[in-house]
């Protein structure tokens, strides 16, 4: 089995162990692998072929992430608010009148 061992900041700003395996040998400690990156706060890269496919993060990460992909959807949707000419205090209206329609 081989195992590459990578450091990354996580969102923190402490550092998180990246490890790679294969999908071969992850089946094989899937559970360790998991336990791994839940306890130990390890970022498990699963390749297939070489190539990256899958990655195993603790759900903290997983949450975190999300939320940050969310608040960039939301800054994208901001500026093209912005572009158009629209207010914010237009989409808040425009919002809650159709939110107060369904039932």
């Amino acid at each position: 089995m081989t195992i590459l061992l990578v450091i990354i900041d996580d969102y923190l700003g402490g550092h998180m162990k990246s490890t790679s395996v294969s999908v071969a040998d992850g089946k094989k400690s899937f559970s360790r692998l998991v336990e791994d990156a839940h306890k130990k706060k390890e970022e498990i890269v699963v390749t297939k072929r070489g190539k990256p496919v899958a990655v195993i993060v603790p759900y903290e990460e997983y949450k975190h992430s999300k939320r940050v992909e969310g608040y960039r959807k939301i800054m994208e949707a901001r500026a093209a608010f912005l572009k158009a000419g629209v207010e914010a205090d237009e989409v808040y209206k425009e919002s809650k009148k159709q939110l107060e329609k369904k039932p």
